[in-house]
């Protein structure tokens, strides 16, 4: 899955890209604060409904339209950080972690037939970018392989 990136170092930008939106992991250890810290930082529309169909809509709309919805697919992903990624889900059944994951999984991945079909460069219209203390990053990379990711 070359659209996740586990990390203990800032990943460097690339030339022409927006900055990465940033969502604090540290606000997001329960299903209820995910969803408010991503809406905060995604600035999801008032209308999201706070569950995770919702969130996929938005996630997905935020992703195809983050530069001008009026315009044609941006041709650079949108680069989410999440900082603090240990505490990702922390006091959430494991089953959000792998709802989640799935969530940005479909969002990312561009399928044949989507109207944003070989409009990013490696095929992927978000790429995430979970930021984790070097110690964390093996608890981190172990929960993740428990919610299906695998690397």
């Amino acid at each position: 899955m070359d659209w996740i990136e586990l990390t203990a170092h800032e990943p460097g930008g690339v030339a022409g890209a927006a900055p990465p939106v940033v969502v604090r992991g540290a606000d997001c250890r329960t299903g209820a604060e995910l969803f408010a810290e991503w809406a905060r930082a995604l600035e999801f529309p008032a209308h999201f409904g706070h569950n995770w169909d919702a969130f996929h809509d938005c996630l997905t709309e935020k992703a195809l339209w983050h530069y001008d919805p009026d315009g044609p697919p941006p041709a650079q992903p949108l680069t989410i950080r999440v900082e603090d990624a240990a505490q990702l889900l922390a006091d959430a059944p494991a089953r959000d972690l792998t709802v989640l994951l799935t969530a940005l999984s479909d969002t990312a991945t561009v399928q044949q037939d989507d109207e944003d079909e070989g409009a990013y460069p490696d095929g992927f219209r978000i790429h995430l970018h979970l930021l984790a203390k070097s110690e964390e990053l093996p608890y981190l990379e172990s929960r993740l392989r428990m919610a299906g990711f695998r690397r």
